[in-house]
C-alpha cells in the first residue's frame, strides 16, 4: 500500500492565504458609493411609479364621474321634464293640502255655529209654542167655566121637564172639555221631552264644536257611530287618522289624540 503525501500547509501559508482571500472580498470605498447609489434609484423609481399609480387612480375616478353622469344625461332625455321637479311639486302639494284643511275646519267650525243657532232659535220656538198652548188651556178652562154656568142657569129657569136634556149636554160638554184638555197635556209632554231632547242634542253639538276648535273632528260610520277622528296640528301642520279600538284604553287613547293635536 502505497503512501500518499499529504502536504500540510505551514501556519505562514494559511495567514498568507486568509489575507489573500480577504483582499479579494474587502470592499472599496467606490463599490460602496455604487450600493449607495443604486438603492437611491431604487428608492426615487419607487417614489416615480407611485406618484404615477395615484395619477392614474384619479383619472380613472374622474373618468367613472364623467361616464355617469354621461350615463344619467344619456337617461334623462326619454324623462318628462316636469318629473325632475318632484320635490317641490311635493312641497307644493303639501301647503295646498293644509290650506285645504284650513279651510275645511273653518268651514266646520262654521257650520257648527249656525246649527247652535238652529237648535237655541228651535228651543225658543218650543218655549213660545208651549205659552201659547199653556195660554190655550186657560181660556179652554174658562170657556168650559162660563158654559156650565149657562147651564145651570139654563137648568133653573126652565121646566123640570126640560132639566134632563140640559144636564145630559152639559155632561157632554164637561166630556169635550176634559178630552180637549187630556189632548193638550199630552201635547205638552210631547214638547217638553222635544225640548229635552233638542236640548241633549244641542250640548252634543256645542261639544262637537269645541272639539273642531281643537283641531280635532269626530268622523261617523255608515251606521251614524262615532269610529274614528281627524286630528289636525296647526304647529307642526300635520293631519292624523285616529280610530277608536276597544281594545285600547280610553286613557290610552285621548292622550293620543292631544299629542296630536299639540
Amino acid at each position: 500500500m502505497e503512501e500518499q503525501s499529504t502536504a500540510i500547509p505551514s501556519t505562514e501559508s494559511s495567514s498568507t492565504l486568509i489575507s489573500d482571500i480577504g483582499a479579494q472580498f474587502h470592499r472599496s470605498g467606490a463599490d460602496l458609493q455604487n450600493i449607495q447609489k443604486c438603492f437611491q434609484d431604487v428608492r426615487e423609481t419607487e417614489k416615480v411609479r407611485q406618484e404615477m399609480l395615484r395619477d392614474a387612480r384619479t383619472l380613472l375616478q374622474k373618468l367613472s364621474r364623467n361616464l355617469q353622469l354621461s350615463r344619467s344625461k344619456g337617461s334623462r332625455e326619454h324623462v318628462d321634464p316636469e318629473s325632475l321637479n318632484h320635490d317641490d311639486q311635493i312641497v307644493d302639494m303639501d301647503k295646498q293640502q293644509f290650506a285645504v284643511a284650513k279651510g275645511v275646519q273653518e268651514m266646520d267650525q262654521e257650520i257648527a255655529s249656525l246649527q247652535a243657532e238652529v237648535q237655541e232659535l228651535r228651543m225658543h220656538s218650543l218655549e213660545l209654542d208651549s205659552n201659547y198652548s199653556a195660554s190655550g188651556v186657560d181660556a179652554m178652562a174658562e170657556r168650559g167655566t162660563e158654559a156650565e154656568g149657562t147651564d145651570y142657569s139654563a137648568a133653573t129657569g126652565t121646566e123640570a121637564t126640560g132639566s134632563s136634556t140640559v144636564d145630559s149636554s152639559s155632561a157632554h160638554r164637561r166630556r169635550i172639555s176634559r178630552n180637549d184638555l187630556s189632548e193638550i197635556d199630552e201635547d205638552m209632554l210631547d214638547e217638553e221631552q222635544e225640548i229635552l231632547s233638542d236640548r241633549a242634542h244641542a250640548m252634543a253639538v256645542l261639544r262637537l264644536q269645541i272639539y273642531r276648535s281643537l283641531g280635532i273632528e269626530m268622523l261617523e260610520n255608515d251606521v251614524g257611530a262615532y269610529t274614528k277622528a281627524r286630528v289636525r296640528s296647526l304647529e307642526k301642520n300635520e293631519v292624523h287618522l285616529v280610530y277608536f279600538d276597544d281594545k285600547l284604553s280610553p286613557f290610552y287613547q285621548t292622550n293620543l289624540i292631544w299629542e296630536f293635536a299639540s
